[in-house]
C-alpha cells in the first residue's frame, strides 16, 4: 500500500488516519469516514485500512499514519514503553467479550477452562492479554495451563462448531451476527476485569493512538481528530439506523448483521480521556505487566489529555 511507504513528516493540518478493517473498528471507522467528520473539523484526512490488528501501531511506528483510532492496547504499550515517540490521547474501544463454550459443552465455569484449547485474537492483541491475565489472576491458570488458539472471530467461530477448540473469547458484535449458533456464556471481560480491578472502569481494548511529531506541527489539529470523534460517536448512539447503513455500505453486511452491530455500538465504543479513564489505562498496564504482555514502564507523558480536554470547546 503506496500510504506505507510514506513515512515522515505529513502536510500542515493533513492527518493519515489508520484502523483495523476487518475487526472491531470497523463500525466506527466507516461512520467517521461517510459522514466526513474530520473533514467537517477543517482536516484533510487519508484513511488507511489494515488488514491486521497491530498494523495500525506498526504503521505509526514508522511513521506512515499519524493517528489509530482504535491501536490494540497491548501493542501501544508495548511501543510506548519501548520508547517510541507516541501518545495515547483516548479511550477509544471497550473490551465488550464474553467467554462461550457451545450449548452442550460440559465446560460450566470458568475455572473449567484449565487444559482446554481456548480461541482468541493473536498474541500481542489486547483480547489475548485480557485473556490472560484473567484466567491467570483470578483463576490461577497460567499459560502453560491451556492452549491458545489464536484467530479472527469468524474463524474462532467456525473452530467452535466444529468442536477444534473447547472455548472461544468472543465479541458480544460477533455473537450478535451468530444468532444460529448455539453458545453458552461462561463469564464476560466486564465481569472479570472488574474482579482484578475493583472497578467499574470497563477494559480497555483500543486506544487513540497520535504521533508526537504531528501532533508537534499541528498543534491545533489533535483537538479537532479528538472533536471528530466525539461527533462520530455522539451521532452513532443517536441513530442506529444510520449506522446500520454506514456498514452496509462499507462492510457489505446484511441488513441484520449490520442491526445488530449498530445495536452494540454504546458497548464497544467510547471516545474519553477523563481522569478515571487515564487511570483505568494505567491500571491495565499494570496488569499486562504483571503477566508478562509488557516490560518496562509506561511513562506519565504517554497519556496526553489536552486534545480531549480542547476538544470539549468545540462546537
Amino acid at each position: 500500500m503506496l500510504a506505507l511507504t510514506l513515512a515522515g513528516r505529513a502536510d500542515a493540518e493533513t492527518v493519515r488516519i489508520g484502523y483495523w478493517s476487518s475487526g472491531v473498528s470497523l463500525g466506527f471507522g466507516a461512520v467517521l469516514e461517510t459522514g466526513r467528520y474530520m473533514e467537517k473539523e477543517g482536516l484533510t484526512v487519508e484513511y488507511v485500512k489494515f488488514p491486521d490488528v497491530n498494523a495500525p501501531t506498526k504503521a505509526m511506528a514508522a511513521g506512515a499514519i499519524d493517528f489509530a483510532i482504535g491501536a490494540s492496547a497491548g501493542t501501544a504499550f508495548s511501543v510506548i514503553a519501548d520508547g517510541l515517540p507516541l501518545s495515547i490521547v483516548l479511550a477509544s474501544q471497550v473490551a465488550d467479550l464474553d467467554f462461550v463454550v457451545p450449548a452442550d459443552s460440559p465446560l460450566r465455569t470458568m475455572a473449567d477452562l484449565r487444559g482446554k484449547k481456548i480461541g482468541t485474537s493473536p498474541a500481542g492483541s489486547a483480547t489475548a492479554v485480557i485473556t490472560a491475565a484473567i484466567l491467570e489472576t483470578n483463576y490461577g491458570i497460567k499459560a502453560a495451563d491451556y492452549q491458545g488458539v489464536p484467530g479472527n472471530d469468524p474463524r474462532l467461530a467456525q473452530f467452535l462448531a466444529q468442536k477444534d477448540i473447547d472455548a472461544a473469547a468472543l465479541r458480544t458484535v460477533t455473537i450478535a451476527l451468530l444468532p444460529d449458533m448455539k453458545l453458552r456464556k461462561l463469564g464476560s471481560f466486564r465481569e472479570e476485569w472488574r474482579k482484578i480491578t475493583k472497578s467499574d472502569a470497563p477494559p480497555v481494548l483500543g486506544v487513540g493512538l497520535m504521533r508526537n511529531a504531528w501532533m508537534t506541527e499541528n498543534p491545533a489539529g489533535p483537538a479537532k481528530v479528538v472533536a471528530a470523534m466525539r461527533k462520530a460517536y455522539a451521532f452513532g448512539k443517536a441513530d442506529k439506523p444510520a449506522v446500520a447503513k454506514a456498514l452496509r455500505d462499507a462492510a457489505n453486511l446484511s441488513e441484520a448483521d449490520a442491526k445488530a452491530y449498530a445495536a452494540l455500538w454504546d458497548d464497544i465504543y467510547t471516545v474519553r480521556m477523563e481522569p478515571a479513564d487515564v487511570a483505568s489505562i494505567r491500571q491495565a498496564f499494570e496488569v499486562y505487566k504483571t503477566v508478562g504482555a509488557v516490560k518496562g514502564d509506561l511513562p506519565a507523558s504517554a497519556l496526553v489529555t489536552a486534545p480531549y480536554e480542547a476538544a470539549k470547546a468545540v462546537r
